[in-house]
């Protein structure tokens, strides 16, 4: 995983959107600027149509020292509907040229102060550690104040800082905190300690989710996804089992993630009917049109839900969506392949320049 400045603010911005009244902040930030009572900017506002906000903020915006903030409090104030999550950043970015560092600092500008989260951008494999290293230092420069926190391998860092001197470089050395990965046994002991039975059969994730510095809630999410695959194992071939455990260890190993941070709802409706009932995708991205099932062997058991798992297939693909299903089964023991073909898949649909990768030719369980 490696984040460009536009990756990491993207995602800061909608994390913030999902947390913040976005819209509030800045009329609240407008009007401390202009000397308004608190609350004030943002009752003159109330009720307005887009017209006669534009209108205001064509007498205000000139008159307030609101720095390289204006662009961003008009684009907030000017509708009265608040803006979606996901729709914010691409209209935010060109509204500052393109530049995800002017974009950062007017986001932060409007908040108050030390209320902004801090910003955790992830690398990994010599490339992926460069751009995120690159990132961090140009995040660093753009907002000093924030913390920005940059988590890569320790071979990595080693071969960095022998290299030639750079002022990515000496942010590295100044901030530098080494942070011990927990090891594959202590991740063992601690399914085991949540009754987990197969644990030498993990061997492989468990390995992968050490070097990944797993947090211990990721590691508890793997663990009730992995009893959940044992309890499957165990049950009469015409019983059914609940599938949230895998949904939730995915969702929150995508939650953990820069690049998909904030993309996928869980168990969401896509907003069309098939045959009058509501269609609901386990994981959805509205905003890059991405919808991912995770399927469970009963799956395969029943030929008429196969048959009405095309036919949602086919419907989401109409609508525009790219359609990946994945085994329940994988999610436990090849989540690493799973991760990054759906990195690469957000990757492509937010620039379909990219070239379009293989999807999963192992993820799935198939060739």
């Amino acid at each position: 995983m490696s984040a460009t400045p536009a990756e990491a603010v993207r995602a800061w911005t909608e994390a913030l959107a999902k947390a913040r009244d976005l819209p509030a902040a800045a009329a609240d930030f407008l009007g401390n600027v202009l000397g308004f009572a608190p609350g004030a900017l943002r009752a003159r506002l109330e009720g307005k149509t887009a017209y006669e906000r534009d209108v205001l903020l064509q007498e205000l915006l000139p008159a307030a020292p609101v720095g390289d903030s204006g662009p961003l409090c008009r684009l907030l104030l000017l509708s009265s509907e608040v803006p979606a999550p996901g729709a914010l950043f691409e209209p935010l970015l060109r509204g500052y040229g393109g530049d995800p560092a002017r974009t950062f600092s007017a986001l932060h500008a409007i908040l108050p102060a030390g209320t902004a989260p801090a910003l955790l951008l992830t690398g990994s494999g010599a490339e992926g550690c460069a751009r995120a290293s690159r990132a961090a230092a140009n995040l660093c420069e753009a907002v000093p104040v924030l913390p920005i926190a940059l988590s890569v391998e320790r071979t990595w860092v080693d071969a960095f800082l022998a290299g030639p001197e750079s002022r990515s470089l000496a942010m590295v050395r100044e901030g530098l905190i080494e942070v011990a990965a927990p090891s594959p046994q202590a991740l063992q002991r601690r399914l085991e300690e949540l009754g987990v039975r197969d644990t030498e059969l993990l061997a492989a994730p468990l390995a992968q989710l050490a070097e990944d510095g797993a947090s211990d809630e990721l590691v508890t999410r793997f663990g009730r996804a992995a009893l959940a695959r044992e309890a499957a194992a165990r049950e009469p071939s015409g019983a059914s089992r609940a599938r949230s455990a895998e949904e939730e260890f995915l969702h929150l190993l995508l939650e953990e993630i820069p690049e998909t941070q904030g993309l996928f709802e869980l168990n969401q409706r896509a907003g069309f009917l098939i045959q009058g009932r509501p269609v609901e995708v386990d994981f959805l991205s509205l905003t890059l049109r991405v919808a991912i099932e995770v399927d469970g062997y009963y799956h395969f058991r029943d030929k008429e839900a196969y048959r009405r798992d095309r036919r949602k297939d086919l419907a989401l693909q109409r609508e525009g969506y790219l359609v990946l299903r994945f085994l329940a089964d994988d999610v436990v023991e090849r989540f690493r392949e799973i991760r990054d073909t759906l990195l690469e898949v957000v990757a492509h649909r937010r620039d379909p320049s990219r070239r379009q990768p293989p999807l999963g030719e192992d993820a799935d369980g198939g060739e």
